[in-house]
């Protein structure tokens, strides 16, 4: 049982550390770190998230905290460490964003925008869609499950308190698991983006063997109804590069943690 009335000064300072790390995963792991989630809702989960883990961890040997800015290093490097948790999942919806933007402007809808809370900017309304698409996704395939189980086995791996950001192998890990957005966002916007290249060689074919016509004005809604429709078609394509590239990145966060407790 988590009894804050017989916990002694270290126990406090671990629950206090553990609730650190909790806080990088809400700042920016998907669904959890959402605007149209209130803080209160937020602070409430964290916290409880907080008391069930520090419950069921063992002993920790933490070393004393004997200063201000040692305490300050260590709650920085747990905010870190959960950032990088909650930044691994982001990375779907970047790419599903990434993707919508690709296609939009190979639509034609690249001026048509709207303001994203999470992004805090203009997005295209085909990336927002992409997006909400993956949202939906994400939690169909119960993916906040696997963000809380990864918090979890990282307590393992790296005890409060004990963490150290210092090797160059995790900055390299960032760098090519942030390359895999391109790769994802690839993937989801090739099915349209081959078939409005398909259709721009049709209108040009058209153009030269009917040069009266204005290829421009028919091509236009051309193009927006064929990539509308492909859009349509290619949402089982989109579930399973997804559904793949989720469970992907829970791999691959296990070698992340892995190096980032070794550092």
């Amino acid at each position: 049982m988590f009894d804050f009335v017989n916990y002694s000064t270290e126990q406090l300072q671990i629950f206090l550390i553990v609730l650190l790390r909790i806080t990088g995963v809400f700042l920016m792991a998907p669904v959890l770190s959402h605007s149209s989630v209130s803080t209160t809702v937020k602070v409430g989960l964290a916290i409880v998230l907080a008391i069930i883990l520090t419950s069921v961890m063992g002993p920790v040997d933490m070393a004393p905290i004997t200063d201000l800015w040692f305490l300050a290093g260590i709650a920085i490097r747990e905010i870190l460490i959960g950032a990088v948790i909650g930044l691994f999942f982001q990375l779907l919806f970047y790419a599903a964003q990434t993707a919508g933007s690709l296609i939009g402007y190979q639509v034609g809808l690249a001026i048509a925008t709207e303001f994203d809370p999470t992004m805090k900017g203009q997005v295209s309304i085909i990336g927002r869609f992409w997006f909400m698409v993956a949202l939906l996704l994400f939690i169909t395939m119960n993916g906040h499950h696997l963000i809380i189980s990864a918090l979890a086995d990282s307590f393992r791996v790296i005890p409060p308190g004990s963490s150290s950001l210092t090797n160059g192998t995790v900055a390299e890990m960032l760098i090519k698991y942030t390359a895999y957005v391109f790769v994802v966002a690839l993937k989801i916007a090739a099915p349209v983006m081959l078939t409005l290249f398909l259709t721009d060689v049709a209108l040009g074919t058209l153009a030269k063997t009917m040069p009266t016509m204005n290829v421009f004005f028919v091509g236009f809604p051309i193009k927006i109804a064929v990539g509308l429709l492909v859009i349509a078609l290619s949402l089982p394509i989109v579930s399973f590069v997804l559904e793949k590239s989720t469970h992907y990145l829970d791999r691959e966060l296990e070698l992340m943690v892995l190096a980032m407790g070794k550092a």
